[in-house]
């Protein structure tokens, strides 16, 4: 065998990357936020609490924002050690072993693949909405999905960083309409209808329940929040800036939520009960504030709703072949998914992947429940943050593991503050999976236990037949500028296994007393 062969197949064999410090901190705050979706969720999320919120509306949005702070703790402090693109994926593997990643990969995988059908729905739907009321054409809906879908498929393939910059540019428009909105709204309120009692459980027509309920809808909106997470070996210098990343991202949206909550609590007059009434009764709550103190803002308010479903679409997508990548480079997914493309180095066989299932079930699902907000878009949303919430959760109990044994753990945040994030969450949780949900949403906690119980298949085949797979999930970190003798030891047990070397298997076969990792 020549030389030029057997380098060539080395390279063909080695842990795919992705390019390397392309991407700064304001990347991953525009990914994380576009992910969020700040003004789509306010504007679905909002008249969904406002019944069992009614004007406690900014209390329960605020209780929201600080049970995510709890879940971004857990993020920051795992991708300070183990910056990768499979974020929870790698972070439950290191912390819980690789069982607990192999499922955490699973479940974060459908997770997010499911959420982007969804904004491909919802985006034809008020695209078409729009051009229809504004110019009264009619033109199907999936029309502009499969054009939208084109357009992500293209920045998503061809640059990460366009990518990101397009969500950065769109996010600060359409966030910038809405507190345009916001501030009016609080002006033209007056002392009448602004009142710190928008910050009480009493404001609630059922008290505290009422403001619990409302608190579930809250998270919903922060859901997408660790997106930057999975762009940790394509950030520079990661262990500082991914975490910089996503407390920004997660700071900034928390405090759009808030204001705009109460912007909207108090501009509609929400203590006033005949207004409450209304509200509860409006379609679109928002169009109709707009109407009321910025009627010249209506038209921009519109459009952000639009720009707002599209850099979450682009974003979710981008998030989500970054998972698909990792752990098809880990082999638990088919292979070539962990293939990076030779001159752009995106992970492009993922990327064609999410693409066909994402309009492959779109319009499926679209067909079915209807494109809009209360169609496909609140099916699949569901079985997305079920599945996230999940992953979440193991997450905190990871991060306690983790780190209970190292010298630098922190009681406040590797123990006191992950615990209080399990809490946060199991509410929530049982709030969107209980029993009793309404068709088709009765179908979700059957969907998630069928692909968890596709799951068990799976790793148990794994596990007799491939035992080197599973002892290696979640080991590829991304490397960054520090010297060897300044990173973590079980950093550096990592890329001993996942980079100087191009399999677990080849190295078993090298040295047979490591044994297939089962004792791990």
């Amino acid at each position: 065998m020549s030389e030029r062969t057997a380098v060539s197949q080395h390279d063909a064999e080695a842990p795919q990357r992705l390019e390397r410090g392309v991407l700064s901190v304001p990347n991953g705050i525009a990914l994380a936020a576009a992910a969020m979706a700040p003004v789509l969720a306010v504007v679905l999320n909002a008249p969904a609490a406002g019944p069992v919120a009614g004007a406690a509306l900014p209390l329960s949005f605020l209780l929201a924002f600080i049970a995510c702070l709890l879940v971004g703790n857990t993020v920051v402090q795992f991708s300070r050690r183990l910056p990768s693109a499979g974020s929870f994926y790698t972070f439950n593997s290191q912390g819980l072993g690789p069982a607990a990643g192999f499922f955490t990969g699973w479940l974060f995988w459908i997770g997010y693949a499911v959420l982007a059908p969804g904004l491909f729905t919802a985006f034809g739907a008020f695209v078409h909405d729009y051009v229809f009321a504004t110019f009264d054409a009619e033109i199907p809906w999936w029309i502009f999905s499969l054009a939208a879908m084109a357009i992500v498929f293209g920045l998503s393939a061809r640059s990460i960083r366009a990518s990101v910059n397009l969500d950065l540019v769109l996010l600060a428009l359409e966030v910038a309409i809405f507190l345009v909105l916001a501030v009016a709204a609080i002006v033209f309120a007056g002392a009448e209808h602004n009142t710190p009692a928008y910050f009480s459980p009493s404001s609630s027509p059922t008290g505290f329940s009422g403001v619990g309920l409302g608190v579930v809808f809250g998270i919903l909106s922060f859901i997408g929040f660790d997106a930057a997470a999975t762009l940790g070996e394509e950030t520079r210098n990661p262990r500082r800036n991914v975490p910089l990343a996503v407390a920004g991202a997660l700071g900034a949206v928390g405090v759009f939520y808030v204001v705009v909550m109460y912007a909207l609590t108090a501009g509609y007059g929400l203590n006033d009960g005949d207004k409450l009434d209304a509200f509860l009764s409006d379609a679109n709550p928002f169009l109709t504030l707009g109407q009321n103190v910025t009627p010249w803002l209506i038209q921009p308010i519109a459009l952000a709703a639009i720009a707002g479903i599209f850099s979450c679409f682009l974003a979710i997508h981008n998030t989500t072949v970054r998972v698909m990548f990792s752990m098809g480079r880990d082999r638990i997914l088919p292979p070539a998914l962990g293939r990076v493309h030779q001159r752009w180095f995106s992970p492009f066989r993922a990327i064609i992947a999410q693409t066909v299932f994402t309009v492959v079930v779109g319009l499926a699902t679209g067909a079915w429940l209807g494109p809009g907000a209360t169609g496909a878009y609140g099916f699949t949303g569901t079985i997305g943050t079920v599945a996230i919430v999940l992953v979440y959760l193991a997450s905190n109990i990871a991060l306690i593991r983790y780190f209970w044994r190292l010298p630098e753990r922190n009681v406040l945040t590797h123990v006191v503050v992950p615990v209080l994030g399990v809490l946060a969450l199991a509410y929530p949780l049982y709030a969107v999976a209980k029993p009793g949900q309404s068709y088709p949403y009765s179908l979700v906690p059957y969907v998630v236990l069928a692909w968890l119980l596709a799951g068990i298949g799976l790793f148990l085949y794994y596990r007799s037949r491939s035992p080197e797979k599973i002892a290696a999930l979640g080991s590829f970190i991304a490397e960054d500028d520090l010297p060897l003798d300044e990173q973590p030891e079980s950093l550096l047990t990592a890329r001993t296994t996942s980079v100087q070397h191009p399999t677990v298997a080849e190295e078993m076969a090298r040295h047979p007393e490591v044994g297939t990792g089962d004792d791990r």
